[in-house]
């Protein structure tokens, strides 16, 4: 373990914090399932030639583990000792934030063992093990990736010199309907796009990435906006914070692939007219 970490365990309300300036602090090995999570592969034969093939190719649950130790006067340690109590409760989700290696990453995780404290007398400090298994496998990025589409450039600069009758230029929108990112994340991850009418109406809204696209029958009008989420088990579209049921049968709720993508906002009229900006979370396989 690295000389600075911390990590931030967040249920129902409550936080738990172990680095080395807090109570709570990692022992040798105290770290588990953080680098990586197990596969599950399995490669069935052929019925009449050699070898076989890949019959289902994926990532496991992840399980996670703590191992601590809690460095604190009697008083301090039992209030400790009842608030993980208290946050070990599967019914709900936790959130651990973790900076270590000097990344920093989240991820939602559900206990499930029983918190264990461990000592060979009432005096020495407790030895905590806390177990944890997340559906969700990856580690997602601590903040979002955001692109807008469409921004106000200003044109102001000092010192100013105004001829008569020019008139002044205090900006420019600059519009684009096109971007290309990049995603740092070692997985595929889905998106939350942004589409708000500005100035006009826009017809049949939508968004693509390489072959893949979601496209919308409807007509956005002044002020109107437009959500396409594609995040994996959220996938939805909004119109004006309502869920919108509808949208063109050739629709993919695509997901961006690691590496270099282009994206694309659409729209069959009143491009002039979009105000756009998309969100996404790259994923990580581990710490």
């Amino acid at each position: 373990m690295e000389k600075y970490y911390k990590i931030r365990l967040t249920s129902g309300g409550h936080t738990l914090e172990l680095s080395p300036d807090a109570p709570c602090r990692l022992l040798a090995g105290g770290l588990i399932g953080f680098d990586c999570t197990g596969l599950d592969v399995s490669v069935r034969s052929y019925a009449s030639r050699h070898g076989g093939y890949p019959e289902r190719r994926r990532f496991a649950e992840r399980e996670l583990g703590l191992v601590f130790e809690i460095d604190a006067g009697p008083d301090e340690t039992e209030e400790i000792r009842r608030r993980i109590v208290t946050m070990m409760n599967p019914v709900q989700t936790c959130e651990i934030d973790a900076e270590i290696y000097g990344v920093h990453r989240k991820i939602s995780v559900i206990p499930c063992g029983e918190a264990l404290f461990e000592r060979e007398t009432m005096h020495d400090r407790p030895e905590v093990s806390l177990e944890f298994i997340a559906p969700d496998v990856f580690f997602r990025a601590a903040e979002p990736e955001e692109i807008v589409f469409r921004d106000p450039v200003p044109l102001l600069t000092a010192p100013m010199s105004f001829f008569a009758g020019a008139g002044m230029t205090t900006g420019i929108m600059r519009t684009t309907d096109t971007t290309r990112l990049i995603n740092e994340g070692d997985a595929e991850c889905g998106i939350v796009a942004e589409i708000t009418a500005d100035g006009g109406d826009i017809v049949n809204p939508g968004i693509s990435c390489g072959e893949e696209f979601v496209l919308c029958p409807v007509t956005l009008s002044d002020g109107d906006t437009l959500v396409i989420d594609t995040r994996d088990r959220r996938k939805n579209i909004y119109l004006n914070g309502e869920r919108y049921f509808y949208f063109d049968r050739r629709s993919t709720f695509f997901s961006l692939p690691a590496g270099e993508n282009i994206v694309t906002v659409l729209c069959d009229d009143g491009a002039e007219y979009i105000r756009a900006r998309l969100e996404y979370v790259p994923l990580y396989f581990g710490i």
